[in-house]
């Protein structure tokens, strides 16, 4: 069963802070409560999180920013998206002192990905099918420019056609340096082979320019049982956002499809699809074609990150086999 904790190290080392560290740093955005106890999240790959209980009940998350750059433009995207999709408020958030960090609602909930072992199929199909619609929702937000931006939705720069520019780093990537050096000259060759042969799949993406999470999987999403059903009940983790193609973000939550039970992949697109969302005919070949940037970006980390270099060779290979066989 799937198991993200075996297929990606983390990024960036994890911000340790004691308690009074931590009880200096935000009793100024208490409201005058004081903190009860103070316990380390785990599941992220980037920042570092902590839940504060406060004695008035209240509980809270407060995220230590890796990237402060990231951080920011992860508020203004939660603010922006509250009303349309579940996720936490934003409570306070100070980036003058040493130590940037926010103060998020803290939402009640297990990992999909670590509920996959415990939720019988019924409720697997059901949660499935509202991580699509819970997509698709995010998918709403037509930000009128493809690319990259900042916290106040600047793009510098944006893309003129994106699937163009996700197949020149692609292959630029795979014909040298740091990614053909750890993918082997063989595979390298082969995954250059077979992206230059899609050249036409690429350039013919939309230059869509919705609004993609860019990190939309088992592991980012909270669910909790809602009367007798599963629900979404928060999307985490908004630092890689950006806006662009829809199929990035489909890519990234079926990638380990095999790994899925059965059945939860096609619940999943049957919620998705179910608001009527325009997706092309080849729309599980792109994803993946898309995919592959995402891979070919773990490789070309300056830190050695060896279990995440080893699921990306292996998602390139499978890319590169799937491709080749139909």
């Amino acid at each position: 069963m799937l198991d993200y904790n075996t297929k990606f190290d983390r990024r960036e080392s994890t911000e340790v802070l004691g308690e009074d560290e931590i009880r200096g740093l935000v009793s100024s955005h208490l409201g005058g409560s004081e903190i009860e106890s103070i316990s380390v999240l785990t599941g992220g790959f980037v920042n570092s999180n902590y839940r504060l209980l406060l004695r008035d009940q209240r509980s809270l998350v407060l995220r230590i920013a890796a990237r402060p750059s990231d951080l920011k433009k992860e508020l203004t995207v939660l603010k922006r998206v509250r009303d349309a999709v579940p996720v936490p408020a934003v409570v306070a958030e100070d980036f003058s002192g040493p130590c940037p960090f926010a103060l998020l609602e803290f939402i009640e909930g297990r990992l999909l990905s670590e509920s996959l072992h415990s939720l019988d199929g019924a409720h697997l199909t059901s949660v499935a099918f509202d991580a699509g619609i819970c997509l698709q929702a995010i998918h709403s937000f037509n930000l009128g420019k493809a690319g990259f931006f900042d916290e106040n939705f600047i793009f510098n720069p944006s893309m003129e056609n994106l699937g163009g520019g996700y197949y020149e780093y692609i292959c630029s990537s795979f014909a040298s340096g740091r990614v053909r050096r750890r993918l082997g000259e063989t595979l390298a060759a082969s995954a250059l082979e077979y992206v230059q042969a899609s050249r036409d799949a690429y350039w013919s993406i939309p230059n869509a320019t919705r609004l993609i999470h860019c990190d939309y999987n088992l592991k980012n999403i909270l669910v909790r049982k809602a009367g007798t059903t599963w629900k979404v009940a928060g999307v985490l983790d908004w630092e890689f956002t950006m806006a662009g193609s829809p199929l990035v973000d489909i890519g990234n939550f079926l990638r380990f499809e095999d790994e899925l039970p059965a059945g939860f992949g096609e619940s999943f697109m049957e919620g998705y699809l179910s608001d009527s969302p325009d997706l092309p005919d080849n729309w599980r070949e792109i994803a993946r074609l898309l995919d592959l940037a995402a891979m070919v970006n773990f490789l070309d980390s300056e830190e050695e990150t060896p279990k995440s270099f080893h699921t990306a060779i292996l998602v390139i290979a499978n890319t590169v086999n799937q491709g080749k066989a139909t």
